[in-house]
């Protein structure tokens, strides 16, 4: 038998019910779905023959099935006991890591550390892994990986919706599950110097693109407009123009600005870009400067 349980304070005459995809659980029939039993502290119990099974709760009258009120969000699945809480899911974040580094996640819920603080991912087999419960009606949760290698780079921020598709940039959708979770699976940190950072809603930031491959990533990211910072004395200010697969490749030279208002120009600079293009991707083949830049860039535009 499989013993569940959900913790729910209903309004008086209303009951807790169980239906899923099972003939023991009703076939998604609400009439013939499972009433459950009220115990103290509101919990409400029951149990079913042992299976692999994909279920929901819904609230409706105690004493037959008439208003329905299904919880929120994808169906459960469970082989095991399981203690549920309504509207929350159970979601495993995966990604790939053949290289074993360090991998923590952050994010915006309280049980990704509200971005304040950084929990470390357990690592096996070439993938790491991070397991929590979230509210499935918070349309705004967003997390982040950090990861270390022989230096510390973060992902974008990504934006987890539950219910839809997310925009175009980041498109996230919660279809599988591993084991009783949800499952979030992310491959794109084995290729650290392919990966697109965000800064804002309109600046990315990575790597000099090399290839064909890494340009055509960039273009089906809508980052048409490629912005490439070197610092070099022999080289003007700007020194070329490039057209790669569609998309427009500059080369600026942070060199000639005069130190004594070089924030500024840097700031100027990207606000003209931003304006001309609304959306650009600046790139270096050293994040860590390009981070120092761009931190010089963060800190003016919210001065202004």
């Amino acid at each position: 038998m499989i013993h569940l349980k959900i913790h729910l304070k209903t309004e008086y005459g209303l009951a807790v019910y169980l239906s899923g995809n099972s003939k023991y659980l009703g076939l998604w029939n609400p009439k013939q779905a499972i009433r459950m039993n009220w115990t103290e502290n509101d919990i409400w119990e029951v149990e079913v023959a042992y299976h692999e099974m994909e279920y929901k709760y819904f609230i409706s009258q105690y004493e037959s099935v008439q208003t329905v009120l299904w919880e929120s969000g994808p169906n459960r699945v469970t082989t095991k006991h399981t203690v549920d809480i309504w509207n929350y899911r159970k979601v495993c974040f995966q990604c790939l890591n053949p290289s074993n580094y360090e991998i923590y996640i952050s994010g915006s819920p309280e049980s990704l550390g509200k971005f304040k603080k950084r929990i470390r991912m357990k690592n096996k087999e070439g993938i790491s892994k991070y397991t929590c419960f979230l509210d499935i009606t918070d349309s705004q949760i967003q997390y982040q990986y950090h990861f270390l290698t022989k230096n510390e780079f973060s992902s974008s921020v990504y934006k987890l919706n539950f219910e839809s598709e997310c925009n175009q940039y980041y498109l996230l959708i919660l279809e599988s599950y591993y084991k009783d979770a949800l499952l979030v699976y992310s491959d794109g940190l084995s290729k650290v110097k392919q990966m697109i950072f965000q800064l804002n809603k309109n600046i990315c930031y990575g790597y000099v693109p090399q290839s064909k491959e890494e340009y055509r990533a960039l273009k089906k990211f809508n980052l048409k407009t490629i912005v490439e910072f070197c610092n070099s004395q022999e080289k003007s200010l700007l020194e070329q123009q490039l057209q790669k697969d569609d998309c427009l490749h500059m080369i600026i030279n942070l060199y000639h600005f005069k130190k004594e208002n070089f924030t500024q120009r840097l700031l100027q600079l990207i606000q003209v870009f931003i304006q001309k293009y609304k959306f650009i991707y600046i790139c270096n083949n050293s994040l860590s400067h390009l981070r120092k830049y761009l931190q010089v860039y963060e800190k003016l535009s919210k001065c202004k």
